[in-house]
């Protein structure tokens, strides 16, 4: 259905096929969690994809959880994605203070399983570099001073 629906929509945009991007849409809040954080954004954006099979799993759609983040009663539920952005990032640098770098480091504590996480998290990691969901530069960016920031 998904397929039909792209082939439709490329015959009716004259062969560019406008297909949206959750997580890509995303890349201003992960870019800004990374900052805050002190953390890899391409990191981020790859667990993101993994864990919500790029903002499809039903934790995604229903509660805003894109990094399949649980909690005491299951699946974590956020008020925004950007929240669940958020939260991932400090996750993340709570890690990075104990010493876990690595993919493979992250992923004994984050997943705590034999999967291949690690594997697939860095094989995500490799495609968003390569420009597989569009341009990465957003994450290189400067930061420009706004409204309450001095």
């Amino acid at each position: 259905m998904r397929r039909i629906l792209t082939v439709v929509a490329a015959v009716v945009l004259g062969g560019v096929v406008a297909v949206a991007d959750v997580v890509s849409d995303l890349r201003p809040a992960i870019r800004d969690a990374a900052r805050q954080n002190g953390v890899d954004p391409v990191l981020m954006e790859a667990i993101i994809r993994h864990e919500s099979a790029n903002a499809t799993s039903r934790a995604a759609r229903t509660k805003n959880n894109l990094a399949g983040i649980m909690g005491r009663r299951g699946q974590r539920a956020y008020s925004s994605k950007e929240e669940c952005v958020k939260h991932l990032g400090s996750i993340l640098a709570k890690y990075r203070a104990r010493g876990r770098v690595t993919v493979a480091q992250i992923g004994r504590v984050y997943c705590q399983t034999r999967s291949p996480w690690a594997a697939n998290v860095r094989s995500f990691m490799s495609r968003i570099r390569a420009g597989r969901w569009g341009d990465v530069s957003i994450y290189h960016q400067p930061v420009t001073p706004g409204k309450g920031q001095s």
